[in-house]
């Protein structure tokens, strides 16, 4: 382990699995096995904007998500509809301050009711992810590598899986599965490059 790693090994319960809806500021990833180069992302936002109609989760360039991603308005339960966009349709919305590359993938969420004047929405997005140049095999060592652009992330390994390295300071749990979790908490102006590096138990 390197010693950049902060090691707490301890049971958590199995509450803390799921996050609280007021809990905005965290993203929450869960590996799945490594042959497939997926793994889980959930994170909550709010909506205020009156007139709003939709929201939208940004792709990442160099990944793919499955078609089966999932929004839900918190604040009633209800799913939302969603389906793929492009950056220039989102774009020409006029929702968001910075623009996003036109040809870039968005996951578009559509409200039940557009956003009115001192209203606001809370959202859910649970959706997988394929990586194949971040999250792969080397030797017998799984290796998931991204940066992290929340204040507090949260990344799971597959169970069965032990961490043996990562670049950054740590604090690392088990859950009720018994599986690894890594809390890493981001206090600089930027992004934080992560690098996790895991063998089978």
């Amino acid at each position: 382990m390197k010693r950049s790693a902060v090691l707490m090994l301890a049971p958590v319960l199995a509450i803390a699995q799921f996050h609280r809806a007021e809990q905005d500021r965290e993203i929450r990833y869960w590996l799945l096995d490594p042959s497939t180069h997926q793994f889980r992302i959930s994170h909550d936002f709010n909506v205020t904007l009156p007139g709003q109609k939709s929201v939208h989760s940004f792709v990442r360039k160099g990944s793919s998500v499955a078609p089966d991603s999932k929004m839900f308005l918190l604040d009633t339960g209800e799913a939302l509809h969603t389906h793929f966009v492009t950056g220039k349709q989102v774009n020409a919305l006029g929702y968001y301050p910075e623009p996003a590359e036109p040809d870039s993938v968005v996951v578009q969420g559509d409200l039940p009711r557009e956003i009115e004047d001192g209203q606001s929405f809370r959202i859910r997005v649970e959706e997988t992810y394929t990586d194949p140049v971040g999250y792969m095999m080397q030797d017998s060592e799984l290796v998931w590598a991204r940066t992290l652009d929340r204040p507090l992330n949260y990344v799971t390994l597959p169970q069965g899986w032990m961490l043996t390295s990562v670049n950054t300071p740590a604090v690392v749990t088990l859950d009720a599965q018994g599986c690894v979790t890594l809390r890493f908490t981001n206090t600089h102006p930027g992004d934080l490059p992560v690098t996790i590096r895991a063998r089978r138990r």
